[in-house]
């Protein structure tokens, strides 16, 4: 971790204010002793290894089991099952290494800004300009997710439990036993039909609401950045608004959480259907 990492922290009224994260990470000290346990711990382990592995070779041991033994096939095999059990830690630990990082030099532009001691017009202009970026931003992954919800065919859950309340005396209806077998299986299926292009039809309406919302967002954009241009602003302090829309930017991770969720939807989902097949 690079030395400017660890960044001063900010209230979380400030945070809020200048449209920022609070993410933080140990301070360097304990992250520097934890790094020096592990690879105590690591090297204890290899020694225990290399230990019992030397104590089965002299006692014979690997000889009872009939069996060829190569102990460098074992220390890689094992490493190697370490290393997939934990490649999704590792990404993890990937991302908030690198979002600690953006955090940090989000807070230096804002920081950097300051420094410059703007006046309240320019204080105002760069809020709102930090503020339209972070609702764009927030738009733009919200299309995301609607986007992603679109392709797999799934509303939230709450939507998605409303509408299916609505069908239940439709379902009702339809279990009257007046309606002959043909009947019912082809109205089933113009039901089901209908109720799926109806979700489609409003999970639409939402991207194309969403659409309208961003390009609103950047027409404001543009304005607050024109508005900076023309009201004397210093050429250091526009660079360093702009420096910290870019940090921001840089800064959206969208839909992470959400992709993952969803994969472990479709997984269930999917072990469902076999379930019913078999």
């Amino acid at each position: 971790m690079q030395e400017h990492s660890w960044a001063p922290r900010v209230s979380k009224t400030f945070a809020k204010q200048h449209y920022t994260c609070r993410t933080y990470d140990f301070p360097k000290h304990i992250v520097e002793q934890r790094q020096k346990t592990v690879l105590r711990q690591f090297q204890q382990t290899t020694n225990q290894l290399q230990h019992y592995t030397m104590e089965l070779e002299q006692t014979g041991g690997l000889k009872k089991w009939k069996l060829p033994f190569d102990s460098a096939i074992l220390s890689n095999a094992i490493n190697e099952c370490v290393k997939n059990a934990q490649q999704r830690l590792r990404k993890e630990f990937d991302y908030k290494k690198k979002m600690l990082s953006l955090n940090s030099s989000d807070h230096h532009f804002i920081r950097k800004f300051y420094d410059l001691k703007p006046n309240e017009e320019q204080i105002h202009l760069a809020k709102m300009i930090w503020k339209t970026t972070a609702d764009e931003l927030k738009t733009i992954e919200y299309i995301e997710i609607l986007r992603k919800r679109i392709f797999l065919q799934r509303l939230p859950s709450r939507i998605d439990k409303i509408i299916n309340q609505t069908i239940e005396p439709i379902e009702l209806l339809l279990s009257n036993s007046t309606i002959n077998k043909d009947q019912r299986a082809s109205l089933i299926s113009s039901c089901s039909k209908t109720i799926t292009q109806y979700k489609f039809d409003l999970m639409s309406l939402n991207l194309n609401i969403m659409e309208n919302i961003k390009r609103d967002h950047q027409q404001s954009l543009k304005d607050l950045q024109l508005k900076l241009i023309i009201s004397n602003h210093d050429e250091t302090s526009i660079e360093v608004i702009k420096a910290g829309q870019i940090a921001m930017r840089k800064r959206h991770h969208p839909c992470r959480l959400f992709f993952i969720n969803c994969a472990a939807v479709t997984r269930r989902a999917n072990s469902a259907s076999q379930l019913r097949v078999l």
